[in-house]
């Protein structure tokens, strides 16, 4: 059974992931490739649509990336603000669509001048629904982040006609679970990972074991997107992951793609989700007391 909290939500959701492959430093290419994802994803019925880290722009930095107090020349050039000109042109297919689209892009800093976020927008038949800017940001030698960009301070969850929806980003999915498991207290039953993981020796793995261990151990699904191809220098793998208990098995891979650009879609039951609150109590069994104090310690 649903419980009350949810019972004003759609019981089902169909969702999608886009494998991208970058126009690396072309926004109006990666729009226009974008566009024509949306539409393809609405053609097969789905509701939500989810692209990778950076997809707008592109993730990897320029060359004077890190090297200056400001953002890399071409994240700097393509920042928007949210909304802004690529935010709206895509609230117009989410309108005409009923559908929510997660985007991610470099977002300016309104605070700090030649900054900017790693943000993901999720935008719904209403307009902007909310951003989320990525919290962990990457350091040398595995990238230039905390040189270029400025970290966000707040784990929201966003209200849909499906219900909560969590969002993190890749740093922030791959090596910091407390993250989801917080989006999971806070309500969110699926949470959307939007990455940009380079190519490397079982990476594919990685993306496979770590999406459905956060769906298994939250009780939540999970939609991973990721980046395909390569931009300048660095290449990403694809393999975009969408997970999640569908009762009697605890979370199994619903569906994932291949090292191509593609999109990849699965309709998610909460009737069936909501099932295991029937049986494994683990949100009102979880010892918070403890929990809070061995972090408290840590600080």
């Amino acid at each position: 059974m649903i419980p009350e909290r949810y019972r004003k939500y759609e019981k089902t959701v169909t969702v999608t992931c886009v494998n991208f492959h970058t126009t690396w430093g072309d926004k109006a290419a990666n729009l226009a490739k974008m566009k024509a994802h949306i539409e393809e994803a609405v053609a097969v019925g789905s509701n939500i649509i989810a692209f990778p880290e950076m997809g707008l722009s592109g993730y990897e930095c320029s060359e004077d990336g890190g090297n200056s107090k400001r953002s890399c020349s071409m994240h700097w050039e393509a920042a928007e603000d949210i909304p802004g000109p690529s935010t709206n042109a895509i609230a117009r297919l989410t309108k005409k669509y009923s559908i929510y689209v997660a985007l991610s892009m470099p977002e300016k800093d309104s605070n700090r001048p030649g900054k900017c976020h790693i943000s993901t927008a999720l935008i719904g038949p209403e307009g902007i629904v909310g951003v989320y800017q990525k919290l962990h940001l990457g350091s040398p030698p595995v990238a230039n982040e905390v040189s270029c960009y400025t970290p966000g301070n707040e784990l929201p969850v966003f209200e849909t006609r499906y219900g909560p929806i969590g969002i993190l980003i890749c740093y922030d999915f791959w090596r910091h679970p407390e993250l989801s498991r917080i989006l999971a207290l806070k309500g969110a039953r699926l949470i959307i990972n939007t990455t940009a993981s380079g190519a490397g020796f079982g990476k594919e793995q990685v993306m496979r074991t770590i999406t459905t261990a956060r769906a298994t151990e939250n009780f939540v699904y999970v939609a991973s997107a990721n980046l395909t191809g390569k931009e300048r220098t660095l290449s990403y793998f694809g393999c975009s992951t969408i997970a999640g208990p569908i009762y009697p098995r605890f979370a199994p891979v619903l569906v994932e793609a291949s090292d191509k650009e593609q999109i990849i879609s699965a309709t998610l039951n909460f009737e069936s989700l909501h099932h295991y609150e029937e049986i494994n109590h683990w949100k009102q069994e979880r010892r918070s007391d403890v929990i809070n104090r061995e972090f408290a310690k840590l600080k």
